[in-house]
């Protein structure tokens, strides 16, 4: 049986939850709901979207659905999971729904923000004594958080427990990820006639390659086709570390060098990338050209062939999937 979706959203673009709507819509299509309608999801929205709404916007037919009351509806049984997108953002509903479904029906939430700190651990609401009591996510709902570092534990714990230590005061975190429309995959990698794409992330590393540091691409398929001709796509760190660009990398068969990798915590998405085997990790500029320097016969091709099997393994489909999955349920593709 097809499990009926409840999904909250904060009513503007987030690309985790974005991603697992997404996933969601194209797995169960008319069960999962959105509310309020996420707009920029469907055709016509990418540009209501700071940046032009590439790769994840815009992709969604404007079927009719039924909003009228949903949360009501989820109170009365009618969905089997409701979701709150953004628990940064839609904290407000969850404060006021969170314990009315408790109990009633499952909930979970989402935490795609760059923020290590888990809701509601953290000075945005320590700030205000009104909000000390908000009620926790944790209790009432299965949560799931992109950014998770040593210091998560440390928020958690009010900052009482020394990082290393306060791993086990978030226990309850289930990882999750940014992820790729299967539609935005190529089938195969495109013959290469360049070794970089052109926006290069590293400030060090683009003046060696003639690359750009600054936003460059205006249109998606100018983006897209860029990526397309480059052997390599360069990536890092951002805000925080997961990022869509390490997915669109991928996705146009092209390999992530990604600089500092080591250095993310294991429970931090994105997970599943391997040095030297779907990408390549450096420290600096010098050890990534000596590193495509020495690249073997055959060599590239694998890695190559690692990044787009990666890169399938991360659609939002697949994201929608395990989360139904810890919640119990599962389901076919309704596209």
């Amino acid at each position: 049986m097809t499990p009926r979706v409840l999904f909250v959203t904060p009513g503007f673009e987030d690309y985790l939850s974005d991603g697992i709507l997404h996933g969601l819509r194209r797995l169960l299509g008319n069960a999962a709901v959105d509310f309020p309608k996420q707009d920029v999801l469907y055709a016509g929205g990418r540009g209501l979207v700071r940046g032009g709404g590439f790769t994840l916007y815009g992709l969604l037919d404007d079927e009719p659905l039924d909003r009228h009351r949903a949360l009501f509806r989820a109170e009365a049984g009618e969905f089997d999971l409701v979701v709150f997108g953004d628990i940064w953002r839609t904290f407000g509903l969850f404060t006021e729904w969170g314990p009315r479904l408790h109990g009633r029906v499952p909930v979970v939430v989402l935490d795609g923000s760059d923020r290590v700190e888990p809701y509601p651990y953290g000075g945005f609401w320590w700030r205000r004594r009104s909000w000390w009591a908000l009620p926790r996510a944790h209790i009432r709902a299965v949560y799931f958080k992109r950014e998770i570092t040593p210091w998560t534990g440390w928020f958690r714990s009010y900052l009482l427990v020394p990082p290393p230590l306060a791993a086990y005061t978030v226990r309850w975190l289930r990882p999750t990820a940014f992820s790729v429309p299967a539609e935005k995959i190529v089938d195969a990698p495109r013959a290469k006639d360049r070794q970089f794409a052109t926006h290069i992330v590293d400030g060090e590393l683009a003046p060696l390659v003639g690359g750009s540091t600054s936003h460059f691409f205006a249109d998606e398929e100018d983006y897209r086709a860029d990526l397309q001709r480059a052997r390599f796509g360069v990536t890092t760190k951002r805000e925080g570390w997961d990022c869509l660009r390490h997915y669109e990398i991928a996705a146009n068969g092209a390999v992530a060098c990604f600089r500092d990798l080591h250095r993310k915590p294991t429970a931090c998405a994105p997970h599943g990338l391997v040095d030297g085997v779907n990408c390549i990790a450096y420290r600096d500029a010098g050890e990534l050209l000596g590193r495509i320097a020495r690249l073997r016969e055959g060599e590239y091709e694998r890695l190559q062939t690692g990044a787009l099997a990666w890169a399938r393994a991360n659609t939002t489909v697949r994201r929608a999937e395990e989360l139904l999955a810890v919640m119990g349920m599962t389901a076919r593709s309704a596209s």
